[in-house]
């Protein structure tokens, strides 16, 4: 082989992380199971690799960095999933690249290539693609963990809400307060794994009872409600017939931008129109009256996706799969 073996080589070789492959030479095995450890000889015997002592030396001046991939970094229940990361970094000796997609594929591409060449040892990723062979420039030594969504086939570990479980129980109580009607208003439900599961949820609450279901699509900008009269348009026509409606906001932005929009035009809540939604600033027991809504928990997201992806760097075997992290539904007074 003509081309110099580097650690970064080794490491997509044995399927784990730089930082791995570096505790691995210096004798640190402390949380590295006997597998990693045979399955990183094994490969440095084959290619008869003879670490440099920069290798060896690689970690030993704490400059290890891990990278954040958000959505979109303007939403407060992202700054709060990454303060969970953060919580549980700051008493490591990472330091952290924190990068925003801004809802842009390519963009975020470009950021998580990025992290690649700067050699980071790990990512948390909030993907915003559609499938994870979008993702495939990816590493596969790179520790990587999703992080409140995830893409499938379902090839990194995910921390996510139970979206599904919350939003069926919220269908199932919608159904016992006698509406007949649910429009929901989301972004876009294809391209995002908690959206889809909060459709599927309240479809499998709602299976026992005759409610019909209108999905209204609007973008993820806070307030848009307020401001776009085409939403308007396609709402008015339920909210003043004789049947019984209930508006079911997907995100905390577009739930406040319903609130704004109910008090502008003077519709009350609950005598005229039901409202429920996610609540992604825990602030909804402080309108009048206090929203039903389902209240995520993103700090604590943060903590296990980072929990996941530093045992993942330390080289223990990690279970790919989704670890789901408890919501609660708040039933207050506006259905």
């Amino acid at each position: 082989m003509n081309k110099k073996l580097t650690i970064s080589d080794i490491a997509n070789l044995s399927g784990v992380s730089k930082t791995t492959i570096s505790r691995y030479l210096n004798g640190k095995y402390e949380g590295m199971s006997e597998a990693t450890r045979n399955r990183i000889q094994e490969v440095i015997e084959e290619l008869d690799y003879r670490p440099s002592r920069q290798a060896r030396a690689l970690k030993s001046q704490y400059s290890s960095i891990i990278g954040i991939v958000v959505a979109d970094i303007s939403n407060s229940y992202t700054s709060r999933m990454i303060k969970g990361v953060m919580d549980r970094l700051n008493s490591t000796d990472y330091h952290t690249i924190i990068m925003d997609s801004d809802l842009n594929t390519k963009r975020e591409a470009n950021n998580i290539k990025k992290l690649i060449d700067e050699q980071v040892d790990g990512i948390d990723i909030q993907p915003i693609g559609e499938s994870s062979l979008e993702y495939d420039f990816i590493p596969s030594g790179m520790s990587l963990v999703q992080i409140d969504r995830y893409v499938e086939p379902l090839k990194w570990p995910a921390v996510v809400s139970d979206n599904f479980l919350q939003s069926q129980n919220l269908g199932r109580t919608i159904a016992e307060h006698n509406y007949k009607r649910v429009i929901i208003l989301t972004p876009e439900i294809k391209n995002a794994s908690p959206r889809i599961n909060r459709y599927k949820g309240l479809q499998n609450g709602l299976a026992d009872y005759d409610v019909e279901v209108i999905i209204v699509t609007t973008n993820e900008i806070k307030d848009i409600v307020a401001r776009d009269i085409d939403i308007w348009d396609q709402m008015k026509q339920y909210i003043y017939d004789d049947v019984k409606t209930v508006l079911y906001a997907f995100n905390g932005g577009l739930l406040y931008g319903l609130i704004r929009l109910l008090k502008e035009k003077n519709i009350p809540v609950p005598d005229k129109i039901g409202l429920v939604g996610y609540d992604d600033g825990a602030l909804t027991d402080l309108f009048n009256p206090e929203i039903t809504s389902i209240e995520q928990n993103p700090v604590e997201i943060g903590h296990k996706a980072a929990d996941i992806l530093l045992n993942s760097m330390a080289g223990k075997d990690i279970l790919i799969d989704l670890y789901c992290i408890d919501s609660k539904l708040k039933n207050r007074k506006s259905l």
